[in-house]
């Protein structure tokens, strides 16, 4: 996900779109116009919010909901209902507001190639467009540096006010100077915190990388602690973890086990291509009679057709697949 993107399109958000009066037609008292930034770059990280207090109480599926149309949609009404008691301002305008954040969130990740399935729960088909974003941070960095930047010289050259969260701000507004830094300094917090995640969701990736190396190695002792090492807050992608422990006990021949951890990770996220392959090349080089393996193969390799055919590695798992059949 686009982490630094994220804060930034908010903040321009933020920018964009700052009430001038309550819903009343009053002015604005100093705390709503000094929490008017914070509070919407927050809620422009609110699918990633979402997905990981899901992933901390167990929800199996929280990536896919916590990123989905429909997900975004509710939040967005209830944050909206409640930022409109809280502050005075208009339920509808800050309904608006934080459902086009969240579902702005969901688009510059589908952007950047994250696997999303914005249709959850009715389809975990795959949505995609290709790498059109960096996925390193500092590139990425540069990037939305650079949009924001072009952002702000839109709105100064158009006469156009830039908050009072921007340094070029006009200090005339009601908001306390020490209101204004409190809230810049909220801002900060909260790009600190969502960088410092993904700084260890990174740590757990490489660990991840490890393992799955590890397995390709032989080393199947060693993938299954380093899985279990990557297996802490930040969660990485649901199941990627039970994908490595599956194949690593696999090899081990211990197929009960294994099969165990292949559903598991199926169950948590079947939009992960590995997921559903690792099941089909599972069941289909098992020991199971011919028809019971082909009956158990067939709605993995159907879902694979179906949800990932554009996938560079589907030929080469249906090949196999294929193969552990030709050899009766």
């Amino acid at each position: 996900m686009p982490v630094i993107g994220h804060a930034l399109v908010g903040l321009a958000t933020a920018i964009q779109y700052e009430p001038a009066a309550d819903r009343d037609g009053r002015p604005l008292g100093p705390a709503a116009i000094a929490l008017w930034a914070p509070v919407v770059v927050v809620v422009s990280y609110v699918p990633d919010i979402l997905s990981q207090l899901g992933s901390m109480a167990g929800f199996r599926h929280a990536s896919l909901a916590g990123h989905s149309l429909a997900v975004g949609l509710v939040a967005g009404a209830v944050i909206g209902g409640l930022w409109a008691a809280a502050s005075g301002l208009s339920f509808l305008r800050l309904t608006a507001i934080a459902i086009g954040a969240i579902l702005l969130h969901d688009g510059l990740d589908i952007l950047q190639a994250a696997d999303r399935a914005p249709f959850w729960p009715w389809s975990t088909r795959i949505v995609s467009v290709g790498v059109l974003l960096p996925r390193r941070s500092i590139p990425e960095g540069l990037l939305f540096l650079a949009l924001f930047g072009a952002f702000v010289v839109w709105r100064r050259l158009s006469g156009l006010p830039l908050g009072t969260l921007v340094p070029l701000v006009d200090f005339r507004r009601r908001a306390s100077s020490a209101a204004v830094w409190a809230a810049r300094a909220a801002i900060v917090l909260i790009l600190l915190t969502a960088v410092g995640t993904r700084t260890l969701r990174s740590q757990r990736e490489r660990v991840a990388r490890d393992a799955a190396r590890m397995n390709a190695q032989g080393r199947y002792a060693e993938a299954l602690r380093l899985a279990d090492t990557a297996d802490r807050w930040p969660s990485l992608r649901a199941g990627r973890l039970d994908i490595i422990r599956g194949e690593a006990y696999e090899a081990l021949g211990e197929p009960a086990t294994a099969e165990r951890y292949f559903l598991r990770a199926y169950e948590k996220d079947p939009t992960n291509f590995w997921a559903v392959a690792d099941l089909a090349e599972f069941y289909a080089a098992s020991n199971a009679p011919a028809a019971d393996r082909r009956r158990l193969v067939k709605p993995y390799a159907d879902e694979l057709k179906r949800n990932f055919s554009r996938h560079e590695k589907l030929n080469d798992v249906l090949g196999r697949v294929d193969r552990q059949f030709d050899q009766e």
